[in-house]
């Protein structure tokens, strides 16, 4: 069908708000942003729903047409299982962003496409928290539908362990409230498989008030490789008894302002009271870095923006991140830091990055995040399945800037990613949904995904043919292909 025919149709069924573009418009062009070029899929127009049944209206329309289909919220999705869409309709949700707080019962209601800088300066305001994922400008509801990592975690649980309710518009365009008291099994579901199952219009989740009077330090310190195995070895001693408030990223820094290259940064983010994160802090000052940026105190809204000194400035900008757009990743969980391993990973870092400079760049991003409270829930929750499999989470890049380099930046990605599978602690591939399936030419397996247990990929399953037997959601880390 025709682009502009598909328009036409869908004037007539949407609502008088709704918003719907075509290619080579500067709204399809907002609508279309993401962060990665790399194996993305394609549309042939885009809408911005003004209400929920612009969405139920679309899918019905979408699936009378035979067309795909897909929502979007924030630009993040990195997954390459998704170039299997080709031609479809993209809901870009950014416009349902609503949010309602109710006092009495410490909830808050949000907005199919509310992103998680706006929710954590909404909650900011009513003076209550939550975890949320530590990227200020990833939808909540994917990030949510995964997991929900973050470092509020040890205190609170993963993002979805908070969801109360969610309302989700299925494959046949119904629209329904999904809960422990209204499709409980779905529910479960959702959280941890949930783009498999449907498209969230809005989701209410449980919140707390704010902890430390909203106050988190952090601290950026950067050492040289040389260090390399003297700071991951007690970053396996601190993660292995820290408490829930304290959480740790390492960043590969390529040059620092003062013109050092080719540097660890250890972030590290304090969350309770000021006076007792001295020893901890300690641990990893004492082994002298070579810059120490000192203790900064942040609010919460302004805690992505400031950390590993403010590089979310930059990454959360169209108009940064689009001059390198075909972005590639590779990620691994792990129990703990194998030094031998993460020595060879990250001098690789400097050899690559000086062999291809002018031609690409290779980084990397690991969590290194507290796990009280989400070990505290049991493991058969959710349809989360790594609870206790997944103590830290790798992250790698490597960004080409000509696709025709893409082997030599793709074999880099998988090669490590197999290296670190090896040493893992786990035996096998644990990965977090969210970070799945990111190069084309390594395939994660649904049991990496879903988890290795057969109940959960069965369960999984048989929902799915309940729910969405036509395998209407398939594009995003499917359950069956």
């Amino acid at each position: 069908m025709l682009a502009e025919t598909i328009k036409s149709d869908l004037e007539i069924l949407l609502s008088p708000k709704a918003v719907i573009s075509l290619p080579c418009s500067v709204e399809f062009a907002q609508s279309n942003l993401r962060f990665t070029e790399y194996e993305r899929p394609t549309y042939l127009l885009a809408i911005r729903p003004s209400c929920a049944q612009d969405v139920v209206q679309t899918v019905k329309y979408a699936r009378s047409k035979g067309m795909p289909f897909s929502p979007r919220a924030g630009h993040h999705c990195v997954t390459t299982t998704m170039r299997y869409l080709r031609g479809g309709i993209l809901l870009d949700m950014r416009s349902l962003n609503g949010l309602t707080f109710n006092e009495e019962l410490k909830q808050v209601t949000v907005g199919g496409g509310v992103i998680t800088d706006d929710l954590v300066r909404f909650l900011e305001h009513h003076k209550m928290e939550v975890n949320v994922g530590s990227c200020p400008t990833t939808g909540v509801m994917g990030v949510s539908f995964g997991a929900g990592l973050g470092r509020l975690q040890g205190k609170y649980g993963l993002l979805h362990d908070n969801m109360v309710s969610c309302e989700l518009v299925l494959a046949d365009g119904s629209l329904i409230s999904v809960s422990k008291e209204s499709h409980p099994d779905l529910f479960w579901a959702i959280r941890g498989a949930g783009h498999n199952f449907g498209i969230a219009v809005q989701a209410t989740f449980q919140v707390y008030p704010e902890a430390s009077g909203g106050t988190h330090y952090s601290w950026d310190l950067e050492f040289g490789l040389e260090q390399c195995d003297e700071v991951f070895r007690t970053l396996n001693e601190v993660h292995a008894d820290m408490p829930a408030h304290m959480a740790i990223f390492v960043l590969w820094n390529r040059q620092s302002k003062s013109g050092l290259k080719h540097l660890i940064l250890i972030n590290i983010v304090w969350s309770g009271t000021e006076d007792e994160a001295g020893p901890w802090v300690g641990r990893f000052q004492g082994l002298k870095p070579l810059i120490d940026s000192g203790k900064t105190k942040n609010t919460w809204g302004e805690l992505p923006w400031t950390t590993y000194n403010g590089l979310n400035k930059l990454l959360s900008k169209p108009e940064v991140w689009s001059k390198a757009p075909l972005k590639m990743m590779g990620a691994v969980s792990i129990e703990t830091f194998d030094l031998p391993t993460t020595k060879s990973f990250l001098y690789s870092l400097k050899d690559m990055n000086e062999q291809w400079a002018g031609k690409g760049l290779f980084g990397a991003m690991f969590e290194c995040l507290p796990h009280h409270r989400v070990r505290e829930i049991a493991d058969d929750a959710t349809a989360f399945p790594w609870r206790r499999g997944s103590n830290h989470f790798l992250m790698m890049t490597a960004t080409p800037f000509n696709l025709e380099d893409r082997d030599h930046f793709e074999g880099h990605l998988d090669r490590w990613k197999k290296e670190f599978i090896a040493v893992s602690g786990y035996g096998r591939l644990q990965q977090y949904v969210n970070y799945g399936n990111t190069t084309s030419t390594m395939k994660d397996p649904a049991e990496a995904l879903y988890g290795y247990e057969p109940w959960r990929l069965e369960k999984l399953r048989s929902l799915k043919g309940k729910y969405d037997p036509d395998n209407v959601f398939r594009w995003y880390q499917p359950l069956i292909e």
